[in-house]
């Protein structure tokens, strides 16, 4: 008597499949028993149909590319301003604590309030302008704010410490001056008004600057040529860079609070 019977069949083009029949004599009833089947392979799928590798997860095209670009750019750009200014201010103090008379006080407190202006700088314009950077764009970073480093060597010496800050802020001037150039009114979506505002700022600015660049340098030629007043010329090369970075941010309050006024947000000078 046969009590059950199991039939395996198989079929060699597709996947495999079980049967199991099982047959009750006593009760004359069968059941059958079909185990969950895996899916195969298609047999009509290639290799070219499988996910290339690196495949992208997001296509290029035109408006990817413009918010990668305005996602990224300035990101980037305030980064490694950071980082730069932060050396620049490891520097200053480690150079500063050993000799601590008040000129080089003096002059630590005006690089201070340097890398804070230099930052505010940046800052500001990447909120007001954007544009697809190039290697001109990388560089200005390194170029510029490189250039605030080795003042923190300079703390003791009245001649170097003027003069590099005479040639700093010349680089500057020349930075500053250069991005009306790169601003035309495609970034205020052709508001001519705006424009005018921004490329105001950065001409008071350039003048400003400039301005500070002559009167350090000048008290560096002194420090050069007219000795035993060491003392005199260092603080009057203070005096002009704070002088200075004080004109470059109050009319970057005043200018800056005019152009968001147009924009209809509210931003007050010094709020």
């Amino acid at each position: 008597m046969i009590a059950g019977v199991t039939v395996d069949a198989r079929d060699l083009s597709g996947p495999e499949q079980e049967y199991e029949v099982d047959t009750q004599h006593n009760s004359g009833t069968s059941s059958i028993t079909h185990p969950e089947e895996s899916p195969g392979p298609d047999p009509k799928s290639s290799p070219t149909d499988r996910p290339e590798l690196g495949g992208a997860l997001e296509a290029l095209s035109g408006e990817v590319l413009k918010r990668r670009s305005l996602e990224v750019s300035s990101t980037s750009f305030i980064t490694i301003i950071s980082i730069i200014l932060g050396v620049a201010l490891a520097l200053l103090a480690q150079n500063t604590f050993p000799s601590p008379s008040p000129l080089v006080g003096l002059r630590s407190a005006c690089m201070l309030a340097l890398f804070v202006c230099t930052f505010y700088y940046f800052l500001s314009i990447s909120i007001l302008l954007r544009w697809a950077p190039s290697i001109v764009d990388c560089s200005m970073p390194f170029v510029i704010a490189s250039l605030e480093i080795p003042p923190a060597y300079f703390l003791n010496d009245v001649k170097s410490w003027n003069a590099w800050l005479a040639v700093l802020w010349l680089f500057v001037a020349i930075g500053v001056g250069t991005t009306i150039k790169w601003s035309p009114a495609s970034h205020f979506g052709g508001d001519t008004q705006a424009q005018r505002l921004v490329h105001k700022l950065i001409r008071e600015l350039t003048v400003v600057i400039t301005g500070g660049a002559l009167s350090v340098g000048t008290f560096g030629l002194l420090a050069l040529f007219v000795r035993g007043g060491d003392i005199w010329w260092g603080l009057g090369g203070c005096g002009s860079a704070l002088a200075t970075i004080g004109m470059i941010i109050a009319r970057m309050e005043i200018r800056l609070s005019q152009i968001h006024a147009h924009y209809g947000v509210n931003r007050p000078p010094f709020n």
